[in-house]
């Protein structure tokens, strides 16, 4: 981060500019992490000071605290957002159904 430059001055920016970040963020468990995130806005969900964020990480839409946000950079956008796979599966009633110690239910 530039300095003289607030975190979030940058986040505004990557709001406004549609920008692609990348934040080191500090968890609840104080265990930081760094995470690209991308489709910035700001969030409301949980009150006054959150950010809603595409991770690229996680690979879907996720809320960050911004108090938590610990360093930001702006970084080139690549403009492919993975597509997290989903799986549908069926049940099917007439299969036995095993527990994790292989005991029949």
């Amino acid at each position: 981060m530039e300095k003289g430059i607030t975190i979030q001055q940058i986040i505004s920016r990557a709001i406004e500019d549609h920008l692609t970040l990348e934040i080191d963020y500090a968890k609840s468990s104080f265990e930081k992490s760094t995470r690209t995130i991308s489709e910035v806005s700001i969030s409301t969900e949980y009150g006054v000071g959150y950010i809603s964020a595409y991770c690229h990480m996680r690979q879907e839409q996720r809320t960050f605290k911004i108090s938590r946000i610990v360093d930001a950079r702006i970084v080139p956008s690549s403009n492919k957002r993975t597509v997290k796979q989903v799986f549908n599966y069926e049940f099917d009633a007439s299969k036995p159904i095993f527990n994790l110690y292989g005991e029949e239910y």
